[in-house]
């Protein structure tokens, strides 16, 4: 795991970071009796002052009035039961359960957001964490700064500012503007030449290659045919319905429907 002293607000014990945490602790330390009482009170300094959630109460009641605005404070009784936790807490009014569970030798802690559903989780064994129920945070908890860094990337992101950052990143990605006119990506520039003839309806030829076989497709015979261009006037099509060319006089008018010569080709009849 990191280390929480190379991030920032994490440098010093005596810092920012956990001002404010003496007051918290004096609120409530003639309630504490047991070690998760400490970890308990801990998330809920980091949401209320970090992730400026506030405290509406005890209880898994997934309702929230909506002049309800909370308090920094734990409530009476959070601590009442010797087998769990339940508090809620309300943050732009969207409603969240903190749910703690004491086991034999571990404290599992959960946090749901009752409008997504979305559910974070942490097993954290406070005997190993919580050397004293009293004194200073340095003696009550040598290792708060990793104890911090854990609640917040195992408990609090997954549901809060995780939820935030992918709204923005989706929020980013809606706004932004397009153009009016996307180019084809599988489309390499433009072959023609300026001045080049380009029936209507037809695309250009990709990747530059050659506009061979035009004429086959153009009616007014225009580019050069696909196959055996033909002596005089290359740039007439292989077949112009129109005017077709006849090879033994091609100033004649005749019917000539292929200019193919067939296998024991006879110019005195035609096929």
């Amino acid at each position: 795991m990191e280390p929480a002293t190379s991030r920032p607000g994490f440098e010093q014990l005596n810092s920012d970071f956990l001002y404010g945490w003496d007051l918290l602790f004096k609120t409530v330390e003639g309630k504490i009796d047991k070690k998760s009482d400490i970890l308990i009170v801990l998330v809920h300094f980091l949401l209320t002052k970090h992730y400026k959630f506030r405290c509406v109460g005890i209880g898994d009641d997934k309702t929230l009035p909506e002049d309800e605005v909370g308090t920094e404070l734990l409530p009476d009784h959070w601590n009442g039961d010797n087998t769990k936790y339940s508090l809620r807490y309300v943050h732009n009014k969207v409603l969240y359960l903190l749910l703690g569970h004491i086991t034999e030798d571990a404290l599992i802690v959960n946090l749901l957001d009752i409008n997504t559903k979305t559910v974070s989780n942490i097993c954290i064994t406070p005997e190993t964490l919580v050397d004293h129920v009293k004194g200073g945070i340095t003696k009550i908890m040598p290792t708060v700064t990793d104890i911090v860094e854990r609640f917040r990337k195992e408990l609090c992101d997954p549901v809060f500012t995780g939820n935030s950052r992918e709204a923005t990143t989706q929020t980013q990605i809606t706004n932004q503007t397009t153009p009016a006119s996307t180019a084809d990506p599988l489309r390499i520039g433009e072959p023609r030449r300026p001045g080049s003839y380009m029936p209507h309806g037809f695309e250009p030829r990709p990747f530059g290659f050659p506009d061979i076989g035009r004429g086959d497709l153009d009616p007014l015979g225009r580019g050069s045919g696909n196959l055996y261009p033909f002596p005089g006037n290359p740039g007439l099509a292989r077949f112009d319905p129109i005017n077709p060319w006849n090879p033994r006089n091609p100033g004649a008018m005749g019917p000539n429907p292929d200019h193919m010569r067939p296998p024991n080709w006879n110019p005195d009849y035609y096929m």
